[in-house]
């Protein structure tokens, strides 16, 4: 029976594209951080049924302005950093991101949830922070700010895609980008900062 070329094509098209991503969804890779490649700063960490508790050294008292900070070395290029996570008491969590072109690790990206720098109060706000042309003697920072607020007391879930220049950050569902030439580079380290009491993370990963 005689078949036109053209039917042929049609039939057969939407059958590759479907392999096509079927291929490049298996080939994804996730990595979940070891004991030995996490650091808890200006605090101490516990973990049980899956879920790491991380509180200040000082309890309620944050240690200093910057307060525990865990940090994740699993070096990655292009790839999801992902978790979820809870605070008991209202304030501010900053996840960082720490690349390495001058052969020490500076922050690539900062994202404050419920904050931002500095004494104003920010806490209605989702703030993105890159630093292009910054160095360890000159600090250079460009500041994009979101109208944002997330709840104390529940789980909420984070990640943050690296793309070429591009970081797309996604907080419970809501999607935010920022660009930086600094994010072309490798991430070295990734951190999750929180200021008092305790802080819980669960399915922390990076995918690639």
């Amino acid at each position: 029976m005689h078949q036109e070329p053209s039917v042929h094509y049609i039939l057969t098209f939407p059958a590759l594209v479907v392999l096509v991503f079927a291929t490049s969804f298996a080939e994804a890779t996730e990595i979940f951080p070891t004991e030995a490649q996490t650091k808890v700063l200006r605090g101490v960490a516990s973990q049980q049924n899956g879920i790491r508790y991380v509180q200040g050294s000082k309890g309620n008292d944050p240690d200093d302005k910057h307060g525990p900070m865990t940090y994740y070395s699993v070096p990655f290029r292009g790839g999801t950093f992902s978790l979820a996570w809870k605070v008991d008491t209202e304030q501010t969590v900053v996840l960082v991101f720490d690349s390495k072109t001058n052969g020490k690790a500076t922050h690539a990206l900062k994202v404050f949830v419920n904050g931002a720098p500095g004494k104003i109060d920010r806490s209605d706000s989702l703030t993105l922070i890159t630093y292009d042309d910054s160095t360890t003697q000159k600090k250079k920072a460009k500041i994009t700010r979101h109208k944002y607020h997330v709840d104390a007391g529940q789980w909420h879930t984070a990640s943050v895609t690296f793309s070429g220049n591009n970081a797309t950050v996604t907080i419970d569902e809501k999607t935010f980008n920022t660009t930086s030439e600094r994010l072309r580079d490798p991430i070295e380290k990734c951190g999750v900062m929180h200021q008092v009491g305790t802080l819980q993370t669960k399915n922390i990963k990076i995918t690639q």
